[in-house]
């Protein structure tokens, strides 16, 4: 590997949310200093507030995703490598066969899959929109580069209608995947569109924030119905973990993190 071929696997934390709330952040803390140069009462005072809140906020917004980038990072914390791992270790599957990646991304865990399983051959399938910092020829340049090209394919997609066959797959994985697909706000529907394309016996382990009732209002009731639908289902709190610091176990990170796993 040369000085221009390096693996990058990106930040689940973009570049242009620190961008934003950097900047956001930034103005609202000048127009707070220029405030002082205006005569005024009450009202004037009232914006000054304001102002200031709102500038804190957003540069407290700032800090914080900045330290947890470092964190999720597999340049520092590693913590992201270290949650695909915890996806990967209920996959009960022995490797034998097709595995799909449901939202690929930077390519990651589909990588990670092929490494650990030699005799498989990994699918990652994504739809690489604009607001993340992932592509296509990301994921093919990590899997060259980290020695399974052989094993991998990647390709664009919408996990709200997967197009594969039904049974298609020998296993499936995903990971905080399912709350970002808008095509499908239903996400018992999403899930067993995922469901759709395994094998009867295959594995699967899907992580999400399924402790977010924004996303997951009825959790129980989701896991029931699924229950009906395979062999075998089980589900993990995956917030209680000693592989996340807590400085990341918030709602705006890791801290809404669950697991369902187990065979079709």
């Amino acid at each position: 590997m040369n000085d221009r071929e390096k693996l990058d696997y990106a930040n689940w934390i973009p570049v242009k949310l620190l961008m934003v709330s950097g900047t956001v952040g930034g103005i609202l803390a000048v127009l707070f200093g220029l405030s002082f140069l205006i005569a005024g009462g009450a009202v004037l005072i009232v914006l000054r507030v304001l102002l200031a809140a709102a500038a804190v906020l957003f540069l407290g917004l700032f800090g914080y995703m900045a330290h947890a980038r470092r964190l999720l990072s597999y340049e520092g914390g590693g913590v992201q490598g270290r949650i695909l791992d915890n996806v990967l270790a209920y996959l009960h599957w022995n490797g034998e066969g097709l595995l799909l990646d449901i939202g690929c991304g930077s390519g990651a865990m589909a990588v990670k899959a092929a490494k650990k399983y030699p005799n498989a051959r990994v699918t990652g399938m994504d739809y690489w929109g604009a607001a993340w910092d992932y592509a296509r020829s990301q994921c093919e340049a990590n899997a060259r580069l980290e020695g399974v090209s052989d094993r991998t394919a990647f390709q664009k997609g919408d996990a709200s209608k997967l197009e594969f066959p039904d049974a298609y797959f020998d296993a499936a994985v995903s990971n905080f995947v399912f709350h970002e697909v808008r095509s499908q706000p239903d996400k018992l529907a999403l899930i067993r569109e995922a469901l759709r394309v395994v094998k009867p016996g295959g594995a699967f382990s899907f992580g999400d924030v399924f402790f977010s009732r924004t996303h997951y209002p009825d959790l129980e009731a989701l896991i029931r119905e699924l229950s009906g639908d395979v062999a075998e289902l089980h589900f993990v709190d995956t917030r209680q973990n000693d592989f996340v610091p807590g400085f990341l176990k918030t709602p705006l990170v890791a801290g809404q993190m669950g697991l369902i796993y187990g065979l079709k």
